[in-house]
């Protein structure tokens, strides 16, 4: 294992996509440039926000790589970001979450240790709507390397080597609302193993009623991620076991009675919870088996 000094740290690449509230942008970027961690460089992509970003440029401007596009989505801002990388490793940050003091430097320490390709960690969520933060746990997994990811993972909490990356042309998929940063992964973990460090080293902000955990969300965001990890990765299906492909099954046949257009509809949600019941439990006995 290589020994590296503080001074010799590998440099870092903060891709951050921004689009809407420069005050939470203001707060990220300010949390990332007092890490304890020296060698970084943060590179922000505006993607088309209509917002004044005038006094965020006064203040950090001259910090960080700011670079303007034509509103594509957090997808296609994250890919516009790697052409700017310049680090040994990129950082992911969305613009309205929060790092702790010692997120790089912890986090680098053990995935050079490791000698790991790309690297995990365990993160709060915070926002209005939560009283106090709640640390998001993967109790059923150890630290060390492994050849699976969780669907649960905080995007603000990966950091992976640029070569595994560019290297390899992965790119995250522009075009689908909901699971583009779980394909990324998975298509990651084609290449190399991934290291879960259990340690709460992000803050992940909770918006309004949170999407992303309604179960009507959950069923459409798994059956898109599963097709799309079938269609960019070479055998895919056969790598999932048949418990997974069942719950996969039961998971389309569930999308069936859940129309897009109404997620957010509370007749639609409580259906929703009923046919990601039984799924939900298989994903899990899934995790435990393999």
């Amino acid at each position: 294992m290589e020994n590296h000094s503080a001074a010799a740290m590998p440099k870092v690449s903060v891709v951050i996509p921004f689009y809407a509230n420069v005050a939470w942008l203001c707060e990220a970027v300010e949390s990332v440039l007092q890490q304890d961690y020296d060698n970084l460089e943060v590179i922000v992509i505006n993607d088309g926000s209509q917002e004044d970003v005038s006094d965020f440029l006064k203040q950090y401007g001259d910090k960080i790589i700011y670079r303007e596009k034509e509103n594509g989505g957090c997808a296609s801002a994250r890919n516009a970001g790697f052409p700017y990388v310049t680090g040994e490793y990129i950082a992911f940050m969305d613009s309205d979450d929060l790092w702790p003091k010692n997120k790089l430097q912890r986090q680098m320490q053990k995935t050079l240790q490791y000698n790991a390709a790309w690297s995990y960690t365990d993160f709060e969520l915070f926002g209005e709507h939560i009283e106090t933060s709640v640390k998001h746990m993967f109790a059923d997994r150890s630290e060390g390397l492994q050849n699976k990811v969780s669907p649960y993972i905080g995007t603000p909490t990966v950091i992976a080597k640029t070569d595994l990356i560019t290297g390899h042309g992965i790119t995250f998929i522009e075009g689908f609302r909901y699971g583009q940063d779980n394909v990324f992964w998975e298509r990651l973990l084609c290449y190399a193993p991934v290291l879960y460090i259990p340690e709460n080293l992000a803050r992940v902000r909770v918006r309004g009623n949170n999407a992303a955990r309604r179960a009507a969300v959950q069923i459409h965001a798994r059956v898109v991620i599963y097709d799309n990890c079938c269609q960019y990765i070479d055998g895919y299906k056969e790598k999932c076991s048949r418990l997974y492909r069942f719950a996969m099954s039961l998971c389309r046949f569930g999308r069936k009675f859940v129309n897009e257009s109404k997620l957010g509809s509370k007749g639609t949600e409580l259906k929703a919870r009923v046919l990601f019941a039984v799924p939900y439990v298989l994903f899990k006995l899934d995790r435990k088996l393999h």
